[in-house]
């Protein structure tokens, strides 16, 4: 029996890359896992993985940095799997490659909706689902970028677009910390009875 049996995961940003393979694994550890993206053929292509690897997933379709999609999304897992244990916010697109400069206001928003509203939405509306399964935990993939900005001798720090992606990784990450203290638990992750760890 695997560490996560019995439990039910929604995953986001499940349709490629960290999302599909944390999809795989947790159902390979006994999770039922809801696979959430925008792109239909590719989230259900995640799924469908699943299923043939042995385990359980349902795929649905929707922007997570948006109200109605989202709770869509939570209400159809729970009544797909009975309940929500943990919550994996991976969604986040870095945006556009374009100079500061001709980084638009609605550039800033896409980007800055992607990687930390989506972490904020989907929390907002998971967070009733896992007090009622008496705890839960929560998971936002971020990168160790959001801490160091940017570094000039480093060609990738030089890419137009690195720093607004950044922001918006960096924002999810004290968010965590704010939705931890929150939540009353370890900052290390580790869990309290009937408490939410972030």
């Amino acid at each position: 029996m695997g560490q996560l049996a019995g439990r039910v995961a929604l995953i986001t940003g499940a349709s490629k890359g960290v999302g599909r393979v944390m999809s795989r694994m947790f159902a390979g550890e006994g999770a039922a896992v809801i696979c959430a993206a925008r792109s239909r053929d590719l989230v259900e292509e995640t799924a469908a993985m699943v299923k043939t690897d042995g385990g359980r997933a349902i795929a649905l379709v929707g922007d997570v940095s948006t109200e109605p999609d989202v709770l869509r999304i939570v209400q159809a897992g729970v009544k797909a799997f009975g309940k929500l244990d943990i919550l994996v916010n991976n969604a986040g697109d870095g945006g556009p490659t374009k100079p500061v400069q001709d980084y638009t206001v609605d550039d800033w928003f896409y980007t800055i909706n992607s990687c930390l509203t989506s972490s904020y939405m989907c929390t907002r509306f998971a967070v009733p689902e896992m007090l009622k399964a008496g705890g839960g935990a929560i998971v936002n993939i971020s990168s160790t970028a959001r801490r160091r900005g940017g570094r000039p001798h480093r060609s990738r720090d030089r890419r137009p677009g690195a720093g607004e992606g950044r922001a918006g990784r960096g924002g999810a990450a004290a968010v965590r910390r704010a939705f931890a203290a929150q939540a009353h638990v370890d900052r290390r992750g580790h869990r309290v009875p009937g408490r939410l760890s972030v």
